[in-house]
């Protein structure tokens, strides 16, 4: 299976952000954290716009879970990116990586 990279998970971030009227340059930094043994990859995530409050209430209902008060960090899982990915990049492009 094809998971999806930082930049993908990193833009679908940058458009919830936007969807706020959020414009900041670059307001989440993402990285891809390797499992090793087989294991799916995650996603380290944090916040570095001003706006953090509004995105966690943002993010929280399109990934399922919601964040304490004062995160400015947090993991993302592979399907919690594929949600992701799903609602602000696009129906066609996570279901393509679902089925792979």
């Amino acid at each position: 299976m094809e998971y999806p990279s930082k930049s993908e998970v990193e833009l679908a971030l940058t458009r919830l952000a936007s969807e706020i009227g959020d414009n900041t340059a670059h307001p989440f930094r993402v990285e891809l954290l390797k499992i090793h043994g087989g294991q799916p990859p995650q996603y380290t995530v944090v916040v570095l716009s001003p706006n953090q409050m509004l995105l966690r209430e943002k993010l929280g209902p399109v990934i399922g879970r919601s964040f304490s008060l004062g995160v400015r960090s947090f993991l993302l899982t592979v399907p919690e990116a594929l949600r992701l990915i799903l609602k602000y990049e696009g129906a066609e492009r996570a279901i393509r990586r679902l089925s792979e």
